[in-house]
């Protein structure tokens, strides 16, 4: 991965495939996007605390049961951990995310900590909504997702998809919504 984010969408790029936009999130807002995380990594320590200040954590030394049951409330207490420094694994991550914008696809390339590419057909996307502030400085929101209840977790109850404190969002989002709605290719077309 180079510094340059335009030079790292190129080499994601597909044949024949053009970059219109690419840039870095921005490290606090993306770090922002976790703070429901922390709110339930809070709430679970806050229960396991709870169960042991009460007397329900079992000695686990006792029995293979109350090991087990011992296990479990250990491996809970450190997914909640890792819940609640979710905003500061973001924001070491935000540093090696590039966002793109093609005339094919929309893509959030990761590379810690390992390579992801995610890409979005124009076909999957939503209509985009940027939210910036007077700078233009902000974040595009371009899916939005009602999870079914298999595939909640911790995360939250939606997928949502975004550039998250990018430059000149209003435009960014402008360039997804051409994408997602490129028009009618043949408007000389005779309609039957």
């Amino acid at each position: 991965m180079s510094g340059d984010p335009l030079e790292t969408a190129r080499q994601a790029l597909a044949p024949g495939e053009t970059l219109i936009w690419a840039d870095r999130p921005g490290l606090h807002a993306y770090a922002r996007t976790k703070f429901p995380q922390v709110i339930r990594g809070v709430l679970g320590l806050a229960v396991i605390a709870g169960l042991h200040w009460y007397g329900y954590v079992p000695d686990w030394r006792s029995s293979t049961e109350n090991a087990l049951l011992f296990g479990f409330l250990a491996a809970a207490g450190l997914y909640c951990v890792v819940l609640v420094v979710a905003p500061n694994i973001a924001r070491h991550a935000a540093r090696s995310m590039v966002y793109a914008v093609t005339d094919r696809r929309v893509m959030i390339l990761s590379f810690w900590p390992f390579r992801l590419e995610r890409s979005f057909a124009p076909a999957e996307l939503d209509e985009p909504r940027a939210m910036a502030d007077e700078g233009g400085r902000g974040n595009v929101i371009f899916l939005e997702r009602k999870l079914g209840w298999w595939r909640r977790s911790a995360g939250g109850s939606y997928q949502i998809e975004g550039f998250f404190g990018i430059a000149d969002a209003p435009r960014v989002a402008a360039e997804i919504a051409k994408l997602r709605d490129p028009g009618d290719p043949d408007p000389f077309k005779d309609e039957d």
